[in-house]
C-alpha cells in the first residue's frame, strides 16, 4: 500500500535469483493497486529486510520502464545483517518493505565524452546509466572491472544490449592486455568530460586519482559513489556530550560516533552507516563538525545545525549533541 504522502511501499518480489557468483538479483513489483514511482538512473531505494535493518540498493534496470526495479545484491563477507539475511531469507514472491527511490548519483547534462566505471557490484547504477545514455545517443564508453567472469553481473544482457559496442569488460584473472588500465582509458578524451564511478571505496579512490592526474577533466566533473561501509581509521580522538543524558563519550580514533555512543548505551537510529541516506541526522548544539555525508548540501554543512553521526567526526575537540 501507498500513496503520494508515503515515504514507503509495500512490494512483491516477482523473481529472485542468483545472477553470478555471491550476487542475487531481486525484480520488485507493486504489492498493490499502484504504480511504482518513476526512478532516474543511479537512484536507489531503502530496503527493510529485518527490525531494524534497512539497507540502500541502487536500481539497475531501464530507468524507461519503472513498472518494476530490479536490485542486484552482492553478499559480503562481513554483512552487518543486511545482504546475507536478503541471500538467505528473500525469496520469490515475498512481500517487503521499500522506501520511494532517491538519488545523489544522477547524471549531468553532459552527453560528450561520458566515461561509465563500475568495479564489481558498482555495476548496479553505472547499467541504468548506460540505458539511459544510450536512449539519450550519448557519446560514452562502459568499463566494467571484475575479479573474474564469474563475478560479473549482467554481462550476457549488456552483450545483447544497444550499447554493447561501447562495453569494456575487465577481469583480474585475464590477460594483462584486457586489463583496466586508466592512462589509456583517460587519454583519449577531451577536457569536456565526465566520468561516473561506483564500486569499493579503493577502487573508486584509484580511478579517482588516475582520472585527475591525467588531466582528462576537472575534479567536479568526476563523480563517485559507493554503498560500502565506511572505514574509520587513524583518525583524531574527540569527546561527545550526549545533552539528552549528560554523557560525556571518548569517540577513539577507530571508531565513528554512533559505535562510540552505542557501546555507552546510546542507541542511535541508523540506516545506511555511509552517510547517504540522513536518518542518522543528529541536532548539533556546539562544537564544530567535520561534515563527510553525502545527504546534507554544502550550505547545510555550513550552517553546522545537523550532522551525520554514523560518518562525521569533530574538528573541535568536544560536540555537544541532542540524543
Amino acid at each position: 500500500m501507498t500513496n503520494e504522502a508515503s515515504q514507503f511501499m509495500n512490494v512483491r518480489i516477482r523473481r529472485f535469483e542468483v545472477i553470478a557468483k555471491d550476487i542475487a538479483c531481486l525484480e520488485i513489483v507493486p504489492a498493490g493497486d499502484f504504480d511504482l514511482p518513476p526512478f532516474s538512473a543511479g537512484s536507489h531505494v531503502d530496503v527493510f529486510i529485518n527490525e531494524g535493518v534497512i539497507r540502500q540498493y541502487s536500481i539497475c534496470n531501464d530507468p524507461a520502464d519503472p513498472s518494476y526495479y530490479r536490485l542486484a545484491v552482492q553478499k559480503e563477507a562481513t554483512s552487518r545483517g543486511g545482504s546475507k539475511a536478503i541471500h538467505e531469507t528473500f525469496h520469490t514472491d515475498d512481500v517487503i518493505r521499500i522506501g520511494r527511490p532517491r538519488n545523489n548519483f544522477g547524471l549531468t547534462a553532459s552527453l560528450t565524452d561520458v566515461v561509465l566505471v563500475a568495479g564489481g557490484i558498482g555495476v548496479t547504477p553505472i547499467l541504468s546509466m548506460a540505458y539511459q545514455l544510450s536512449i539519450l545517443r550519448a557519446e560514452f564508453t562502459f568499463h566494467l572491472c571484475a575479479r573474474s567472469r564469474d563475478r560479473a553481473a549482467f554481462i550476457d544482457e549488456i552483450a545483447a544490449s544497444s550499447f554493447a559496442s561501447k562495453f569494456h569488460l575487465h577481469l583480474d584473472e585475464g590477460p594483462s592486455q584486457q586489463r583496466f588500465d586508466p592512462s589509456r582509458v583517460f587519454a583519449g578524451i577531451g577536457p569536456q568530460a565526465t566520468i561516473y564511478i561506483c564500486g569499493p571505496r579503493g577502487f573508486m579512490d584509484f580511478v579517482t586519482n588516475a582520472a585527475k592526474s591525467s588531466g582528462c577533466c576537472s575534479a567536479d566533473q568526476i563523480h563517485i559513489e559507493s554503498f560500502t561501509s565506511l572505514k574509520v581509521e587513524g583518525e583524531a580522538e574527540f569527546e561527545v556530550v550526549a545533552a539528552r543524558s549528560g554523557k560525556t563519550i571518548t569517540v577513539p580514533s577507530d571508531k565513528s560516533i554512533a559505535d562510540a555512543l552505542i557501546d555507552a548505551g546510546i542507541v542511535p537510529t541508523l540506516s545506511c552507516e555511509q552517510g547517504i541516506c540522513g536518518t542518522c541526522l543528529t541536532r548539533v548544539i556546539s562544537g564544530d563538525v567535520d561534515h563527510r555525508d553525502t545527504y546534507q548540501t554544502e550550505k547545510e554543512k555550513l550552517e553546522n545545525k545537523q550532522m551525520s553521526i554514523c560518518c562525521s567526526r569533530a574538528k573541535s575537540k568536544q560536540l555537544v549533541l541532542d540524543i
